[in-house]
């Protein structure tokens, strides 16, 4: 019985040193944004006793993944536990923002009392006249010149009268609104409050002495991500290109950051950490599918369809998004940016550069009039994987002046980076039938057709232009269709794509020819169609 005794009563001195909570409040120190989620960096000082103290860090935005939650201690010193517990006291009447609000509140209460003073006064005074006005309109003792002062002394008084009556009143109105207003406001403080708790952190942590001791702990709060875009800007056709990598940052965490170091990271900590393993795959005979004859080609959504199996095109835009690069994280690319910032938790996009690149490229000129009569300025760089850059929007700026919209694809595979810098007018392109080509024979069981274009593509600019000019000839499906080359005038032909390539340089005015033919034979039952 007395161990028992002295196990309730150790029992109960234990519970009564936790019980003694030591609170505190923390600041965001930093914060690291993930194209989905943000690690956020606190640190709290507290003034810890000898002996084991449950700290309980306050004010936090509730809705943070509290699995995620990391503390040290500054002194090193042993951490027993860590928990989470949200908050359900609502203590937003004490804020600056709902006291201000209530205190206007009172003064307009208190106009509102005062100008209903002044509005029934004036009431009450057109009621006094109106009534003397009765009495003496029924006292015939009244001389003509008393008669005469009265009756100047009504359309004179009543008004007046009536006219401060009708501003009093409009002025109510005026002050109603308001309160309306002040009141609407402090319910949108009270049922956002009601919805949205605070979270709180409690550690437990031994300490030899009384001392203060800086804590720091972080979490990851899914509410917060960001995207890249880029300003690609290009002074003349002898300079580099400039691109200029910014990141997009929105966040709905339910607390405004400010004065913080700000980190953008490519990863996501919401992926599944595990590696995946792969399973034997076992080959099966199926039915031939209901549409489709053997060996015919399908797309890759017809396949999906078929199946019934989304996965398959949902992984694959999911890896491709991901971008991996050797650093210190080793499976993502973190850019740590210089200064300090602030960023509200309003759900909006708030920009910052990342960096600077400059770009070292040649620039040439696609002219495809089959497709487009317009030819577009092409910016190629080498080597570009070396400057770690991600999928986003680009804007296109030339001597300053914006010129469009591009989107940079981080995913292509080339080893080469073309940019479309857009039209440029000042070389043009036309692409004529030839008309004496548009023949059609007929020998033996073979139709044969023969068909043609003339394009001229002429420079008018001051400077030469290299261009690279396309066209293509049609490809055979059928081992019963051939298709020859005629004419190419020196073009390149591609025999897998039937794309014809001429690389030009053309000077200041000048302008050239090229012509594409070629002849189609096909049993005289069928058909084709040529554009």
């Amino acid at each position: 019985m007395k161990h028992l005794f002295f196990l309730i009563a150790l029992l109960t001195i234990n519970i009564a040193i936790i019980g003694q909570e030591i609170t505190g409040k923390s600041t965001i120190n930093s914060v690291t944004v993930f194209r989905q989620g943000v690690q956020i960096n606190r640190s709290a000082t507290v003034k810890l006793k000898s002996g084991l103290n449950q700290v309980v860090i306050t004010d936090l935005p509730a809705g943070f993944n509290d699995q995620s939650i990391s503390v040290r201690s500054l002194s090193r010193l042993e951490i027993s536990a860590v928990q989470y517990r949200t908050d359900y006291t609502q203590d937003y009447e004490s804020s600056p923002a709902y006291l201000e609000l209530k205190n206007k509140l009172e003064t307009t209460f208190r106009l509102k009392e005062d100008e209903t003073v002044v509005l029934n006064s004036l009431k009450d005074e057109e009621n006094m006249i109106l009534a003397n006005k009765n009495i003496t309109g029924t006292n015939t003792g009244l001389t003509a010149e008393q008669l005469v002062k009265m009756s100047d002394f009504y359309r004179t008084r009543l008004p007046e009268l009536k006219n401060k009556i009708l501003a009093s009143t409009r002025k109510i109105t005026d002050i109603d609104k308001e309160i309306t207003r002040l009141q609407k406001q402090m319910n949108e403080i009270s049922s956002k409050n009601n919805q949205q708790y605070k979270g709180e952190i409690v550690i437990l942590v031994e300490s030899k002495k009384t001392m203060d001791e800086l804590i720091e702990f972080s979490y990851i709060d899914p509410r917060a991500s960001w995207v890249t875009s880029y300003d690609l800007r290009l002074e003349s056709l002898q300079k580099p290109l400039n691109l200029q990598y910014k990141g997009k940052v929105r966040q709905t965490t339910g607390e405004d950051w400010k004065d913080v170091q700000l980190a953008l990271a490519t990863g996501n900590p919401q992926f599944n950490m595990q590696f995946p393993v792969i399973n034997p795959w076992f080959l099966y005979y199926t039915a031939p599918l209901f549409g489709y004859e053997a060996g015919a080609p399908m797309m890759l959504d017809e396949v999906v369809q078929v199946r019934g199996s989304i996965n398959v095109r949902a992984e694959k835009e999911e890896a491709a998004g991901e971008v991996t690069v050797a650093k210190e994280n080793v499976t993502f690319m973190e850019f740590s940016l210089p200064g300090k910032y602030a960023i509200p938790s309003d759900g909006k996009e708030h920009e910052f550069k990342v960096q600077d690149n400059t770009l070292p490229g040649f620039y040439r000129y696609i002219a495809v009039p089959k497709l487009d009569n317009k030819v577009y300025l092409v910016a190629n760089v080498e080597d570009w994987s070396k400057y770690n850059l991600a999928s986003g929007n680009m804007k296109l700026f030339f001597e300053s002046t914006f010129i469009g919209n591009n989107y940079f694809d981080a995913n292509i595979v080339t080893d080469t980076l073309s940019i479309s810098l857009g039209p440029d007018i000042a070389i043009s392109t036309t692409r004529e039938k030839l008309k004496d080509l548009k023949k059609t024979r007929f020998l033996s069981n073979k139709k044969q057709i023969q068909s043609g274009w003339e394009i001229t593509i002429r420079n008018n600019k001051t400077v030469e232009a290299e261009i690279l000019l396309q066209d293509q000839i049609p490809l055979s499906t059928d081992g019963e269709m051939t298709v020859e080359a005629d004419e190419l005038s020196g073009g390149k032909l591609n025999k897998e794509t039937g794309v014809v390539e001429w690389n030009l340089k053309l000077k200041p005015g000048e302008s050239v020819k090229k012509v594409i033919a070629y002849t189609i034979k096909i049993p005289k039952d069928k058909q084709v169609v040529l554009n």
